[in-house]
């Protein structure tokens, strides 16, 4: 599998509502990968190949062009001999701007199909736009011109955009403290993330923390007690409980694996074969 991380700046949608575009293809053989959640959404624009998505025990087909993330478990993958994709990622309350239904409407655990979504003339003209393109440059312009076109609203609600900055630089880690930064009741507060960014505060602070956590290189047995805590933590078994919930392995588990983290620290993903011999739940 190839990742290649694209240059947004040179189109001025793509530098302002994009967190990234990437693309990625597979050679000769099936390969399965896992997604750690990371509190992202985006679009998926499969230009060649058959691409899966793992349901419980069922590996379910992805439509050409979908949408896709906000999940809160590792999500497996698994791409065709011959797989090319472009993904456009956004922050939720990015994509919230291009679609008139609620970000909180979309599919988490498997990917819905764009075509539900926008109207079929822009999505057509994305996935062929894409299909022609010759050069990483082409890409980039064709995703900035699909949002120029597609643009319904200017800027993020200053309430939701407010609350995520506290909560991805980390400040709040809870949502009491949310709430009474914002002098809000925590009902209003979800309603806010319910129409803007598509999950609960809850949720948000949790995935971000577990994905600090995993971007974290120095972690030990002895040293899980400060780490649950700097991570804003009650106890180091609630540290415990959230790491396994969302990546499968406790934390132990994971960081003694070398072939697990080489894989995240690398990519932000996990050969699906990292697992063998490691019990999922």
């Amino acid at each position: 599998m190839e990742y290649k991380l694209l240059n947004l700046s040179q189109n001025k949608y793509t530098q302002h509502f994009l967190k990234d575009i990437y693309v990625l293809t597979n050679a000769s053989e099936h390969h399965i990968y896992g997604c750690v959640p990371n509190g992202e959404i985006g679009i998926s624009v499969l230009l060649n190949g058959d691409g899966y998505i793992r349901l419980g025990n069922i590996w379910q087909r992805q439509p050409p062009v979908s949408v896709y993330g906000l999940v809160s478990k590792v999500q497996f993958h698994q791409m065709a001999p011959g797989y090319r994709e472009v993904n456009i990622g956004f922050l939720p309350e990015y994509l919230q701007l291009f679609i008139r239904e609620r970000v909180s409407g979309l599919l988490r655990r498997q990917a819905t199909d764009l075509y539900d979504i926008l109207p079929e003339v822009e999505v057509q003209r994305l996935f062929t736009g894409l299909l022609s393109a010759v050069n990483d440059n082409d890409i980039v312009h064709i995703v900035g011109a699909f949002l120029e076109r597609n643009l319904l609203y200017e800027q993020v609600d200053k309430r939701a955009q407010y609350c995520l900055n506290l909560i991805r630089s980390g400040t709040a880690t809870n949502v009491d403290s949310l709430s009474q930064d914002m002098k809000i009741s925590s009902t209003t507060l979800r309603h806010i993330f319910h129409h803007h960014v598509g999950i609960t505060p809850k949720e948000l602070i949790k995935i971000l923390r577990v994905k600090t956590a995993l971007l974290r290189q120095n972690i030990t047995e002895e040293n899980m007690t400060q780490t649950a805590y700097s991570l804003g933590y009650y106890d180091q078994s609630h540290f415990i409980h959230e790491f396994k919930e969302a990546v499968g392995l406790p934390p132990k588990q994971y960081f003694m694996s070398q072939e697990l983290t080489f894989d995240f620290y690398n990519f932000q993903r996990w050969r699906y074969d990292s697992f063998a011999g490691l019990r999922i739940e």
